[in-house]
């Protein structure tokens, strides 16, 4: 395989607000978890159906793996998103287009990121404040938040990736 060019594309302020925005959800839901945890009962949600309701509960101390997951996953993805040269594009990708494919892969991964942070954010809220209160903070509106969240700036970029000439 060809090697592809390494190209210096600044963020955009795009990229910086919502690197912004999903950092500081989801590190102020994390702090959110500290506080909370020693007040949590026992036995907290531990899985939602599509509809919100709750359909598993297990012990407050399974959140530490949801605690765990973004820490390993979000390196990952920031250096996906350091790296686009390293993606898949598609063949009339040339040298007249490449920044514009680079940039549209970069931004992807970028909300992509984000979305998944808020998404940890969101479902910890939920877990806390269904242990503490009894009650869902976002009921049936979690599935869609979520799909909205993770799928929305896939199929955004890549519908504006085939407008790329």
């Amino acid at each position: 395989m060809k090697e592809r060019a390494k190209l210096d594309i600044p963020k955009t302020m795009s990229e910086r607000v919502a690197n912004i925005i999903g950092y500081s959800i989801f590190i102020g839901a994390l702090i959110y978890v500290i506080i909370t945890f020693p007040s949590l009962p026992a036995e907290v949600p531990a899985h939602f159906g599509a509809d919100g309701e709750v359909n598993r509960y297990g012990s407050k101390y399974e959140m530490i793996v949801l605690v765990v997951i973004p820490l390993f996953l979000i390196p990952g993805l920031e250096a996906l998103e350091r790296f686009p040269e390293m993606h898949n594009y598609p063949r009339r990708m040339d040298e007249s287009n490449i920044e514009k494919f680079y940039l549209n892969s970069r931004i992807l991964l970028n909300l992509t990121k984000n979305g998944t942070l808020i998404v940890f954010a969101v479902i910890f809220i939920e877990i806390i404040n269904h242990g503490l209160t009894g009650t869902s903070t976002f009921g049936a509106s979690l599935t869609p938040l979520i799909l909205l969240l993770v799928l929305g700036p896939i199929a955004w970029k890549m519908i504006e990736r085939r407008k790329i000439k």
